[in-house]
């Protein structure tokens, strides 16, 4: 194995000639680190530029996104998912303004205190923005040094991103950590990537110890992943006029503060759905023009699946003070119906993208 100097030499000069070009590294901020490095977790580079960039448009520093009301800043995230990330940023940037005087502090234990800003945001903020010597550890350089060392590690565990952490600090170079770390995030997307890296235009295959073994494809230890569970809903879409009944889930639990059709547990059939509309709305069959199919829909959370059927219901007459029950979260909410037009600025989980298209198109 190469020593720290040699390592990082290499990769840097790797680096200078191959980098990507990300509009976040063009004029580089905290600020814009912190928004890119938050969009990046658990989304693709390509998927993250367009809402990046929008993003910083709307919300161009720390005392515009404070300020924002969060129903816009869901609106600007919508269709990125995780939306706990998006109302962590504006908690965070709230902070900032209370206790950092509406910037970003230049130091890593300070950063940790941020809402929503753990070890590898952190890390990514002191190193790319402010050239502190701080590592970035994510899956990318996790990977990378799994190889290098060929060590058995996992991704998804803490002990293995602190014995990485405490590698990539033996070889982070003072003067460049943020290229440096920069670097591995490059090498871990472009080269050594999942399952069968592109050894041949490594630059560092010559010191990988998995490489040289034979390992580079078994390497890191995939962890064995659990079937996630099913649930199946009916989405209802109640449309009167150019009105629709939408609903806000409670602000806790999976998609919080999100908008919503109703919905009932289970796939129901037309005859079924009827009778809950009867007893939850109080709409008669003479109230309701049509039931229209919207067909099926799949969505997959990091933790569980979505089956989904869905009808489109035209609703001739409806009385003013209606109920309707929050079935997923089992909290009773109540509704309101909102022109089509206002209801295009709210925003809405992407497991609802296949209905969300029909009716807003």
């Amino acid at each position: 194995m190469a020593n720290s100097v040699v390592l990082s030499a290499i990769l840097l000069d790797w680096f200078d000639q191959n980098r990507r070009d990300l509009p976040w590294r063009k004029d580089r901020t905290a600020y814009g680190t912190w928004i890119s490095e938050t969009m990046l977790q658990q989304t693709r580079v390509n998927t993250v530029i367009p809402y990046f960039e929008r993003f910083l448009e709307m919300f161009p520093d720390i005392p515009s996104l404070s300020a924002a009301p969060l129903e816009d800043v869901y609106k600007a995230w919508e269709g990125l998912g995780y939306y706990s990330r998006a109302a962590n940023l504006q908690k965070g940037a709230r902070c900032c303004t209370e206790q950092f005087g509406g910037a970003l502090p230049q130091n890593y234990n300070d950063l940790m205190t941020i809402q929503g800003i753990g070890p590898y945001t952190a890390g990514a903020i002191a190193s790319l923005a402010f050239g502190l010597p701080e590592p970035a550890v994510d899956g990318n350089v996790i990977r990378v040094f799994s190889r290098l060392y060929a060590l058995p590690l996992t991704q998804q565990d803490e002990k293995s991103k602190r014995e990485v952490t405490d590698l990539v600090r033996r070889v982070l170079p003072e003067d460049r950590s943020g290229d440096f770390n920069e670097s591995i995030m490059d090498l871990g997307a472009t080269v050594c990537i999942p399952g069968c890296p592109a050894c041949g235009i490594c630059p560092v295959s010559n010191f990988c110890q998995a490489f040289l073994l034979g390992k580079q494809s078994e390497l890191p230890l995939k962890k064995a992943k659990k079937p996630s569970p099913v649930f199946t809903y009916t989405i209802v879409i109640l449309k009167k006029g150019n009105t629709l009944f939408i609903r806000q889930r409670p602000d806790t639990g999976l998609l919080a503060n999100l908008f919503e059709f109703s919905s009932y547990p289970g796939l129901l059939h037309p005859g079924e759905l009827q009778t809950l509309l009867f007893r939850d709305f109080n709409l008669s069959p003479q109230e309701i023009g049509s039931i229209t199919s919207l067909g099926e829909a799949t969505h997959v959370f990091s933790h569980i699946k979505w089956e989904m059927e869905g009808y489109l219901v035209e609703i001739n007459e409806i009385n003013d003070d209606i109920y309707s029950p929050l079935q997923f979260s089992e909290k009773e909410e109540t509704g309101n119906f909102y022109t089509i037009h206002y209801a295009r600025k709210m925003a809405f989980p992407s497991a609802l993208k296949a209905y969300t298209a029909v009716v807003f198109r």
